[in-house]
Order: structure tokens, then sequence, then C-alpha cells
């Protein structure tokens, strides 16, 4: 969950401060969009397929990517953070895990019309309130995945901070099927 933390601390930084000085905020760094930005659940995050290998996203992507190893979650992270893309591999097989869209990029949407830090309760009415919920309260993050589909929502879980309290941070793409987290809240 480090990179999850690490990436609600990014798209925090990038949001306006309500109340403080007067002097504009710099504007956050723009990402690029890879392919079309339309992620469709259990298939797709752009131009980003499911049945890819990493290598095969390397050439698709570049090569501006970082990668972290979590030995204890059997998880491999790839991260091209200019594109906002988290690519996850099972560490054993090399297999790809999900596919997500991070940070506060509005370009990638979903093939229903969600979008990157709009309010999930849009996506829990398009898409409904039949999901599997973990709540992480040390990295104050929620993880909605629609097993059914191949979809998951990242959600900001912080009430103490009402401006991105309940919105959704990360959106990603995974085979249809119960998928757990990498690790137990």
């Amino acid at each position: 969950m480090r990179v999850v933390t690490l990436g609600l601390l990014l798209i925090l930084s990038a949001l306006p401060v309500w109340g403080g000085p007067a002097e504009p905020a710099p504007e956050p760094t723009p990402t690029q969009v890879v392919g079309d930005g339309v992620i469709v659940p259990g298939q797709r995050v752009g131009s980003i397929r499911l049945t890819m290998t990493v290598a095969q996203i390397i050439d698709l992507i570049g090569p501006g990517f970082t990668r972290e190893e979590f030995k204890p979650e059997k998880i491999i992270l790839y991260e091209w953070r200019q594109e906002g893309i988290w690519v996850s591999l099972d560490a054993d097989t090399r297999a790809v895990r999900v596919i997500s869209a991070f940070g506060v990029n509005t370009a990638y949407r979903t093939d229903r019309g969600i979008t990157l830090l709009q309010p999930f309760t849009r996506a829990e009415a398009t898409y409904g309130k039949e999901y599997r919920r973990w709540e992480f309260p040390a990295d104050k993050v929620l993880l909605a995945r629609y097993t059914a589909i191949g979809l998951q929502f990242g959600v900001v879980n912080d009430p103490g901070t009402q401006m991105v309290h309940g919105r959704i941070f990360q959106i990603g793409i995974f085979r249809p099927g119960d998928l757990p987290p990498v690790r137990q809240p």
C-alpha cells in the first residue's frame, strides 16, 4: 500500500488549498493519456490490454517507468507517472493482475463515463452497489472491486479532508472474478 499512499499524496498535493495564500498554486504536471483513455472493465485502459505482457506494455508506453517489487505481497508494480498508469504483476507468474489509471487526469474515463476525481457515489449510481469493499484506515483508502466485470475504484477515505473525501483517485481493471487485495486491512 506504499504506492497507494504515495499516489494519494500526489493527488492531494496537486489540488488547490482552500483559504491558502493569495498566490496562485502551481499547475500540476499534466499527464499524457495512453491511447483513447477509455477504461473498459476486464479488458483495457486506453490501449493497454490485460492480455498484454509487460514487455508489450513497455513497448507501447515507453521506458519512462519505475519498478518496485513487494516481496511479501508477491507483487511487482510498474508506474508510469507521466501517463498516470500503474501495472501490477503477479511476482511468481509475471502475469498482469491489475492495470490502473491514477491521479488527476480526468481524460481517463470508464466506458460509462466515470472519471478520476469524481465522487465515488457517481460510480455507485452507474455500476450499482454490488461490489467487494476493503477499507485501509492507515492509508485513508477505500478499495471497491466490481468482481463480476473486472473493475475497481480506489477512493480517498479521509473524512477530515472534505475536499477530496469520497473521490476516486484510481480506476483499475482486472480479469473478472474474485481478486482479493494484495494485503488485508
